[in-house]
């Protein structure tokens, strides 16, 4: 247990470097950019998906109960899984499945840096990071339903009896952990490269993100609950969802969908009277 201390010690450690590091941005926000919007047509498109992702698929799980979890032992086959994955393998430990649920939540809490954006800012943030949530969760939570993969754990003797009982064993595929992880950290990424495209602290605040989003994947494979393919789908999932919903939010995005106003003009010359239309 000391050095389960020691490691959310420092994790935690971490977190809060990062976090208050982020406030030495309070003196330069005048190199603040304001790159996002939000609008209405889009906001209840990405809300509707992700909520609707989310929902259904928590309905399906909790109560239609559409995947079949009864365990079987005779049908695990080490033999299918791949020699580096079986390397990889680990029995169940409850205390590094505590750490990895730790450094998830940290995170989860890295967009705690843009409290030094101005206050009008903090809706069009937090409503971004709501829909990106809703969307990784929603992708990762079907694909948890539909795909059927045992956990590591479950190839050693020592399995934990009640993840049997409540059909957690054979969820492996993605890692949930990882895939919220890694798109809190890719949002994190995005929105701040965007708002301070000048700062020093860019590859700070990337860095600690995604540092912390690389260890969840490394704890879940070592408490035995995920295999490196279920982390490394989940890390693909949740980057994709991170940098994506915040692009759909930029001038960028938005000026590909606007109308340009045509412009016509009529001209007398020498061989008569002329229109154009200029799109």
């Amino acid at each position: 247990m000391t050095n389960l201390r020691k490691i959310r010690t420092r994790l935690t450690a971490l977190f809060f470097l990062l976090i208050f590091s982020g406030a030495g941005l309070s003196a330069a926000t005048f190199d603040y950019e304001q790159p996002f919007s939000l609008n209405p047509v889009n906001e209840s498109i990405q809300l509707g998906v992700g909520g609707l992702l989310s929902g259904s698929a928590l309905v399906c799980d909790k109560i239609l109960h559409i995947k079949n979890n009864d365990f079987n032992a005779a049908d695990l086959n080490l033999s299918e899984i791949s020699t580096l994955e079986q390397i990889l393998m680990k029995p169940y430990s409850k205390p590094l499945h505590i750490v990895g649920t730790g450094t998830m939540a940290l995170a989860l809490a890295t967009p705690a840096v843009f409290a030094v954006l101005p206050a009008k800012e903090w809706l069009t943030i937090g409503t971004m990071y709501l829909e990106t949530m809703l969307l990784a969760n929603g992708i990762k939570e079907w694909m948890k339903l539909l795909v059927y993969r045992t956990r590591p754990y479950m190839y050693f003797d020592d399995y934990p009896q009640d993840k049997v009982e409540d059909g957690d064993w054979n969820c492996s595929f993605p890692s949930g952990h990882s895939t919220l992880a890694f798109a809190a950290a890719a949002f994190s990424t995005m929105v701040f490269c965007q708002c301070f495209p000048d700062s020093k602290w860019k590859y700070a605040v990337a860095g600690g993100a995604f540092g912390l989003a690389a260890t969840t994947g490394i704890f879940r494979m070592a408490c035995g609950k995920h295999f490196f393919t279920d982390v490394l789908v989940g890390a693909v999932i949740g980057t994709a969802c991170g940098f994506i919903v915040p692009y759909m939010h930029t001038k960028n995005f938005y000026g590909k969908f606007e109308k340009k106003s045509g412009r016509a003009n009529a001209n007398l010359t020498p061989a008569g009277l002329t229109f154009s239309y200029n799109f």
